[in-house]
């Protein structure tokens, strides 16, 4: 089934956007470290829809997500991992916890900013993030 050309559109975004990788330079250090930031909809999503009031549409904290990798359901809209975590392993970073998940996080590694059922404008879909509240992610910590 072909997609819309919107919805293509919109994948094509969330796929350049993940392959955009931060390379940040410290002149402390002899090597290069990379930082990887992911925005985008449920094909990048580590479960951070978990963690938001959002119906079960658009959660994948349920079997038989995560089997085959994880071995439980991550949140993740796949049965093991996704595009970003093929990333980050070719980088050598960790696997991200969602960034809505509660606890302290660490930039240094990136982070993962992705909602399934995402979208640019909030009025499209309001019960998940939109790029607007990204940009609010984003300020709090820079």
């Amino acid at each position: 089934m072909l997609l819309s050309n919107d919805k293509f559109k919109l994948h094509l975004w969330c796929l350049i956007s993940s392959l955009c990788c931060n390379f940040c330079y410290n002149n402390f250090q002899s090597r290069r470290h990379a930082a990887l930031f992911v925005f985008g909809d449920s094909l990048y999503d580590p479960g951070n829809n978990n963690f938001i009031n959002t119906s079960i549409i658009n959660k994948a904290n349920y079997p038989p997500y995560g089997e085959t990798f994880f071995r439980f359901p991550t949140g993740r809209f796949s049965d093991g991992r996704l595009i970003p975590d093929f990333i980050a392993k070719y980088a050598h970073l960790p696997y991200w916890k969602p960034y809505l998940a509660p606890g302290q996080h660490e930039f240094i590694n990136g982070a993962n900013f992705a909602s399934a059922g995402a979208c640019a404008i909030a009025d499209n879909n309001p019960t998940v993030k939109n790029l607007h509240q990204y940009l609010n992610f984003i300020q709090t910590w820079v």
